[in-house]
């Protein structure tokens, strides 16, 4: 074989290895959903936007006075948790600039049972880990009877919006609100819990998103969304946050 002819069947082949890249990336981009689908980073990151290599790791290192274990009236996630964060997994948080809500978007969840809640959670816990993320993906969940649990500690960054989860405080309203509507003692909560983040770290109106303002996702669900871009407008509860 010529060497001409050698360099083009190498060409050809290098050019078909990109493109299938490309395609399997395209692909990726069209997953929905939250805590049921897959990330849609690369495959150098394991943990919804952590990058694995030391040079990319934020150097900041939180203080327990900046980002308290558990808020007030927060229930711990001692209380639900039957696996420890994995801090290998994670990147420390940076200074939280903005916060974002999402559902979980698994099947339907309407018990008020704090049990049913704690199971719920552990649920969640265990389908992110099966991903290799060093934790459940969110700081705090809002399950139906109006309760915020603790998910991730806030001194780690969170796993809920794929590559842009530095300083981005993560909330789940725990169900799905594609299916099924929110309870209003779940709405209070959001509306309230939100509220306090906003004033504790600072956060505009503004920097307050859904999942699905920042990435191609039906999450937090169509039943959801109207009710918080209505919190947000003019008047709403986080507008005077």
């Amino acid at each position: 074989m010529s060497n001409n002819h050698f360099e083009a069947n190498r060409r050809e082949a290098l050019i078909k290895g990109v493109a299938g890249l490309v395609s399997l990336g395209a692909g990726a981009a069209l997953l929905g959903g939250c805590a049921a689908s897959a990330p849609t980073q690369t495959a150098r990151r394991t943990d919804y936007g952590r990058r694995t290599t030391a040079v990319d790791r934020p150097r900041y290192r939180p203080t327990s006075p900046t980002y308290p274990s558990t808020p007030t009236g927060v229930i711990p996630r001692s209380a639900w948790a039957k696996g420890s964060p994995v801090p290998a997994l994670m990147d420390t948080m940076l200074p939280v600039s903005r916060i974002t809500v999402h559902h979980d978007g698994m099947d339907t969840f309407s018990s008020r049972g704090e049990g049913d809640a704690a199971s719920r959670l552990e649920k969640i816990r265990q389908a992110h880990r099966s991903k290799n993320w060093g934790d459940i993906g969110y700081h705090y969940l809002v399950d139906p009877a109006g309760r915020v649990w603790e998910g991730r500690p806030l001194a780690w960054q969170g796993a809920h919006v794929a590559n842009q989860n530095p300083g981005n405080l993560g909330i789940c309203v725990m169900g799905n609100y594609e299916d099924q509507y929110p309870t209003d003692l779940q709405l209070e909560t959001v509306e309230r819990f939100v509220a306090s983040q906003m004033r504790q770290y600072r956060v505009p109106v503004g920097r307050v998103f859904t999942h699905q303002e920042l990435a191609a996702t039906a999450c937090p669900g169509r039943n959801l969304q109207p009710q918080l871009v209505a919190i947000r407008r003019p008047g709403g509860g986080l507008a005077v946050a």
